[in-house]
């Protein structure tokens, strides 16, 4: 008998995304690699989201898709998803985003070869942004956990796409505990998953990013309570940050004051930022 359980899991976790998801979905049907399955959790869209995903169910049956009958918080919807998945390596991939036709070929290899990696990503730009920008990321995460955060810290804003690697099941089902409600949960998972082994990152595949999500709308308040904006945006992230560090014992009391001060001056650096707007 065949072997049908896939090796690669991709969920897409989506809501109102009937006009991005077909070019999600297209670039994921093409790719030149085939022992994966697709699956989508619909978060109760008010657009026509259900029907896309029924159009491409008719294309390609590696596509399953759930309807939440009540709209999750968006990282229960994550988290849903990995309840669902069958893969042995395990991506997220935002409706609104698209990847290159070998990601999965490629990053599946270096996973495969490489047992001390916990992950493999591809270079990454903004849809609409000229394609050279992926030739300006020449930052990896192959080092020790300190060395790891401090480049985590230097390209925070630029680290899309390590969130949405190819990742082992058993290290993302861990790291992803720590998404929560909170501005810049997103950073605490990956630092997470770069404290728990290396991550590749392959330069012949990349992931499009879509300009549609929240995180570009940087809408802080969802997130941040009123008392902490305007000083510690990043309050909550410090919080949970100074938490993980102290419970590691990867890191010498140096390399902690070293991680907890940069942690605290992301704060400065954000606030700086919006100044010079």
């Amino acid at each position: 008998m065949l072997n049908t359980k896939p090796k690669i899991s991709v969920c897409i976790p989506v809501y109102n995304g009937e006009k991005t998801l077909p070019r999600n979905l297209s670039s994921l049907i093409s790719q030149n690699y085939n022992n994966f399955e697709i699956i989508i959790s619909n978060n109760k869209s008010s657009d026509n989201t259900l029907q896309v995903c029924k159009l491409f169910k008719k294309k390609d049956s590696r596509i399953k898709f759930y309807n939440q009958k009540k709209k999750l918080p968006v990282f229960d919807n994550f988290k849903f998803l990995i309840k669902k998945s069958k893969g042995n390596y395990v991506m997220w991939l935002a409706s609104h985003h698209k990847i290159s036709k070998n990601f999965l070929l490629n990053n599946s290899k270096n996973l495969d070869k490489n047992s001390d990696f916990v992950a493999s990503m591809g270079l990454d730009y903004f849809k609409g942004d000229s394609f050279n920008q992926k030739n300006k990321q020449k930052f990896s995460f192959e080092h020790n956990v300190y060395k790891n955060i401090r480049i985590f810290f230097k390209y925070c804003w630029k680290t899309h796409g390590l969130f949405y690697s190819l990742i082992r099941k058993d290290v993302l089902i861990n790291a992803s505990k720590s998404l929560k409600s909170y501005l810049a949960a997103d950073w605490m998972f990956m630092i997470n998953l770069i404290a728990k082994g290396k991550v590749c990152r392959t330069k012949d595949t990349y992931i499009v990013l879509g300009k549609e999500g929240n995180s570009s709308k940087k809408n802080l308040s969802v997130y941040v309570d009123k008392k902490y904006y305007s000083i510690l945006p990043y309050f909550y992230f410090n919080k949970n940050f100074y938490k993980f560090i102290n419970k590691s014992n990867k890191l010498n009391f140096f390399q902690k004051y070293i991680l907890s001060f940069l942690s605290l001056c992301l704060n400065i650096r954000y606030l700086i930022s919006i100044i010079r707007k």
